[in-house]
């Protein structure tokens, strides 16, 4: 297998990937390692609440939610309308990284 980046930005990057039948895969690599040491910094200080007193759950990002939700067979924005399935990701242990608060939601 050859592999060839076509593009590559902050955080991001997009490969080529020339396999040895003839075939051709894109891959999209997110890195979102900020994102999680965002979010562990947010947790530590205790910034757990807003300022109007509303639970500061998570921050995820959008590369992270709209992996997830697609391989459910939904999109980014089903997620952002569905409190049941935003719940569903944000209660899944694998994405647990993304919590500041801990809390039950």
């Amino acid at each position: 297998m050859h592999s060839r980046i076509l593009h590559a930005a902050a955080g991001t990057r997009t490969v080529l990937h020339s396999h040895g039948d003839g075939s051709t895969t894109i891959q999209k690599v997110d890195d979102v390692s900020d994102a999680v040491e965002r979010a562990k910094a947010l947790h530590n200080q205790g910034a757990h609440t807003t300022a109007t007193g509303d639970k500061h759950a998570a921050s995820i990002p959008i590369p992270v939610l709209t992996e997830w939700a697609a391989k459910r067979g939904k999109t980014f924005a089903d997620c952002m309308q569905d409190e049941a399935l935003l719940k569903q990701f944000l209660q899944d242990p694998d994405n647990q990284v993304f919590r500041i608060w801990k809390g039950a939601l």
